[in-house]
C-alpha cells in the first residue's frame, strides 16, 4: 500500500489547521503549565509562558492559589519578562524554566508537588468550538457536572472590558445535588474580550475543583491568549 498520498494529505491538513489558528490569533498565544498541588490540596500552582509580539520579549508568569478560598496565596504571583529574539522553531519554555527556578522558595514554602497535578475531567481540545454550557459525567466519582459560564462584555477594541462567573451544579452518586457560583460577577477586567473554559481538574484529595480559564485579550496585531483559574470546594 502506498502511504505517501495519505501522508501528504495529513501534512496539508496540519498546515491548514496551523494557518487557521494563526489567522484567528495573530497576537501571542501563551502555553499553560500545571505545576501541581500541595500535599493536602490547599494550594495549586500554575503558570504560562510565551512571546510578547508587541514588546518583543519572552514572558513567564507563575501563580499560587489558595484552593478553598479561591484567591492568590500571599506572595503567590510571579511575573517576569526576558529580553531576547525569538528564533524560528525556538520554544519559549526557557523563560518559564528561569522563572520557576527563581520561584523555588515559594514552591517549597507552599509544599507544591509537581507530580500531584490533579485529575483531568474536562478539556477543550484545540480546534473544537468553545462552549459556555457543559454537561458531562465524571466516571471515577460517578458524579454529573453541569457548568454554565455567564459573561458580560462591554465596549470594543482598546476600551473592551469584561466579567464572568460560573454556575456549577454537581449531582453526586447518591443523587444529592450541590450548587456553586464561582467567580466575581461584577469584576470587570480591562482589555479582556472573551473567556473560555479550557480545562477542569479535580484536586488530589477529590474535594476541590479547578477551572482553567482562557482569557482572550485585545491587541492591535490580533487577540492574545493568557490563563487564569477559578477554584471551589466541592463538598
Amino acid at each position: 500500500m502506498n502511504t505517501r498520498p495519505i501522508l501528504r494529505l495529513a501534512l496539508v491538513g496540519i498546515l491548514l489547521c496551523t494557518m487557521s489558528f494563526a489567522n484567528v490569533f495573530a497576537g501571542d498565544v501563551a502555553t499553560f503549565v500545571n505545576l501541581g498541588f500541595s500535599s493536602k490540596s490547599e494550594y495549586f500552582m500554575f503558570g504560562f509562558h510565551g512571546w510578547d509580539s508587541d514588546a518583543k520579549r519572552f514572558f513567564a508568569e507563575i501563580y499560587t492559589v489558595q484552593v478553598k478560598e479561591n484567591r492568590f496565596a500571599p506572595g503567590g504571583v510571579s511575573k517576569k519578562e526576558y529580553p531576547g529574539q525569538l528564533a524560528p522553531g525556538q520554544d519559549t519554555a526557557g523563560a518559564f524554566y528561569t522563572l520557576l527556578e527563581e520561584n523555588g522558595p515559594l514552591t517549597k514554602k507552599f509544599g507544591i508537588n509537581h507530580m500531584k497535578q490533579g485529575r483531568l475531567i474536562y478539556i477543550l481540545m484545540n480546534g473544537d468550538p468553545p462552549k459556555d454550557n457543559l454537561e458531562f459525567r465524571d466516571f471515577v466519582s460517578s458524579s454529573t457536572y453541569k457548568v454554565k459560564m455567564v459573561k458580560d462584555i462591554k465596549g470594543k477594541g482598546e476600551k473592551v472590558q469584561s466579567a464572568f462567573y460560573l454556575d456549577v451544579s454537581l449531582t453526586l452518586k447518591d443523587g444529592k445535588t450541590k450548587t456553586h457560583t464561582i467567580g466575581l460577577k461584577d469584576h470587570y477586567r480591562a482589555g479582556i474580550q472573551d473567556y473560555r473554559i479550557r480545562q477542569i481538574l479535580v484536586s488530589p484529595d477529590e474535594q476541590h475543583v479547578v477551572f482553567v480559564i482562557e482569557t482572550i485579550h485585545y491587541g492591535k496585531q490580533g487577540p492574545s491568549i493568557r490563563y487564569m483559574v477559578e477554584t471551589a470546594k466541592l463538598f
